[in-house]
């Protein structure tokens, strides 16, 4: 019986389909990909490869489509196991993420998210936040918090998913999110915190979050110089959220300034004494010598008081 290949003429064994470059793709580290090696790998002529993917881009959405089917859980979120569903897929991220080297530094780059992958995996996390309890405007908001900080711990803890342990991280992140429309109280004002009991908010502490994560070096600056501003009206649960954030932030900071700030914002959040060392494990993947010297006294200082 005579097969029919991808250019569609009969008596011709197929020799690449999407799912074959895909999986070629998938055999070594994404980030460093060229075409003409996943034409190596596939054994098949440069040209043959770019008429069924345009560029590098077209591979990295067939790769992010075998991702993101990999990770989403076949089950639908509802009100009973949401936070479970959520859990479920962050630990999918971790363990499907980690075993592609180059995957999640990738995806926690700026660049043009797979519409119709990344949009299903959007669509049903925010599914689970609305089964929660939140409204839509909330849910997305969540959405990209939890997002972004998954990915950002994973593209920090590269190769070594061990340290800092993902479980607390993950637990820490879900519950800084608010969960159900009634919580979407006033947040406390951070200058009434000398009357009330230390806590800025979940509204507050959800845009500082979505700040830290943001592609705006100027955002996460600002964000930055907020935690300085508001360090003695957090509480214990607000702090550990942050300094994980921050910790993460810093490993994966290209802009110098923003650096500066995470670590700075770091060294005012460890005075309040109410995170600890496993928050910010992933800081010691930090190379020295990346940091200005004006700054290295940030990091010293942050090292021998944790580690």
């Amino acid at each position: 019986m005579n097969s029919t290949g991808g250019n569609g003429r009969p008596g011709r064994p197929a020799r690449l389909s999407r799912e074959r470059i895909a999986e070629a793709a998938l055999q070594g580290d994404v980030a460093t990909l060229t075409m003409r090696e996943l034409a190596t790998r596939l054994g098949v002529s440069h040209s043959s490869l770019y008429r069924w993917v345009p560029d590098r881009d077209g591979v990295l959405d067939l790769v992010s489509g075998v991702m993101v089917e990999r990770v989403l859980p076949e089950d639908e979120p509802d009100d009973e196991n949401w936070r479970d569903w959520l859990t479920r897929l962050a630990w999918a991220m971790h363990d499907e993420f980690l075993a592609v080297p180059g995957y999640a530094a990738h995806v926690a780059r700026p660049h043009r998210h797979h519409p119709e992958s990344f949009g299903r995996l959007r669509g049903r996390a925010v599914a689970a936040f609305r089964a929660g309890g939140a409204d839509a405007q909330q849910a997305e908001q969540n959405w990209t918090v939890f997002g972004h900080g998954v990915v950002r711990w994973l593209a920090a803890a590269g190769s070594h998913p061990a340290e800092p342990p993902f479980g607390r991280y993950l637990d820490t992140l879900l519950r800084g999110l608010p969960r159900h429309a009634e919580e979407h109280t006033p947040p406390l004002r951070p200058e009434a915190a000398a009357t009330a009991s230390p806590s800025i908010g979940d509204e507050h502490l959800l845009a500082l979050t979505r700040n830290l994560t943001s592609e705006s070096a100027k955002a996460r600056e600002r964000a930055c110089e907020t935690i300085c501003d508001w360090v003695q009206s957090f509480d214990r649960r607000e702090v550990r959220t942050l300094a994980s954030l921050l910790a993460s932030a810093a490993v994966l900071e290209q802009d110098e300034t923003c650096l500066e700030s995470e670590l700075n914002a770091l060294g005012e959040l460890s005075v309040t004494g109410l995170f600890d060392a496993a928050d910010i494990a992933t800081l010691r993947r930090l190379p020295r010598d990346s940091v200005r010297p004006a700054d290295v006294e940030h990091l010293d200082n942050l090292m021998e008081e944790y580690f």
